[in-house]
């Protein structure tokens, strides 16, 4: 079914073609919202209250081949507003370890692979939602700037920018020649002591 064929049944009120539109676009859906709550629970609240919305707001939807990118724009939106309301962060879902398949690589290489992945996830934690947003737009979801800027509502320029600041940020962190910096690195993944 086209896309244009859905949003205009949802128009209509269909409820066949709101149940097609969840299944087809949860994954996603969930994938903006987990990205910016960093917790399961907080992000199947904020895809719900996205697919209970739908209805709704399908009237501002103005270009139907937009609609995966209006979903997610709405789940990372949602999933900002639980964040700010509930205060609660959440630890980030390991991500998927891509090399485990390939068995040319050694296991040392993929151990290393997965540490810095887990650094690297640990500084995107501690980002400002808008920056996490940017983040998972350009290189989770694979948006152009053009097109973040689209989906966010917002000039290319603050996209670029944005984008420059938090590799920046975490560019200072990953410094290995910054002593101090290393320290701050590790204190973000080494689990505090009980004494």
């Amino acid at each position: 079914m086209k896309t244009e064929t859905i949003v205009l049944k949802l128009k209509n009120g269909d409820t066949q073609a709101l149940r097609f539109v969840y299944e087809l676009f949860y994954k996603p859906t969930f994938q903006a919202a987990l990205f910016i709550t960093n917790d399961i629970g907080l992000a199947e609240d904020a895809v719900h209250e996205v697919f209970l919305k739908v209805q709704n707001k399908i009237e501002q939807l103005q270009d139907p081949s937009k609609l995966e990118t209006w979903l997610c724009r709405m789940a990372s939106n949602t999933a900002r507003d639980i964040i700010r309301h509930r205060s609660k962060s959440a630890l980030f879902p390991e991500a998927r370890d891509i090399y485990l398949d390939n068995q040319l690589i050694s296991p040392e290489t993929v151990l290393l692979d997965k540490e810095k992945k887990q650094i690297i996830q640990h500084l995107i934690r501690n980002l400002q939602p808008e920056y996490k947003s940017i983040i998972y737009l350009k290189y989770y979801a694979d948006m152009s700037v053009n097109e973040i800027s689209t989906t966010l509502e917002i000039p290319v320029g603050t996209v670029k920018s944005r984008l420059i600041r938090a590799r920046e940020g975490i560019k200072k962190l990953l410094n290995p020649e910054d002593h101090l910096n290393r320290h701050k690195i590790n204190r973000l993944i080494e689990p505090e002591e009980v004494i």
